[in-house]
């Protein structure tokens, strides 16, 4: 289950880590989505959900423009927090904003 806050310890990522998991790379092509919008999404997120079950994992929500599609998407990072690394287990990408965010 997943509880709605915005969680301060993982919103500062000056000193952390990015890894992508295969799964999340797989997505990130298939999906032609920048680098450089999950990066932002993760330094400026919209909305941050932080698992009640698994403390260190969480959902990153970030509103952006998508440049093939041309017009606004949101995207959702299912994270983990280890240590001073910060993985991306999978990406979602959709139009559907509103009934997400």
């Amino acid at each position: 289950m997943i509880e709605d806050r915005v969680n301060p310890d993982f919103i500062i990522i000056t000193q952390m880590r990015i890894k992508f998991s295969s799964h999340s790379l797989k997505r990130i092509k298939e999906r032609e989505i920048a680098k450089e919008d999950i990066v932002n999404a993760i330094k400026f997120p919209d909305k941050i959900e932080t698992s009640k079950i698994a403390k260190n994992r969480f959902l990153v929500k970030k509103v952006y423009y998508h440049r093939k599609f041309r017009k606004d998407h949101l995207l959702m990072l299912i994270c983990e927090k280890e240590n001073d690394i910060l993985e991306i287990v999978t990406i979602i990408d959709t139009s559907k904003i509103s009934k997400y965010l």
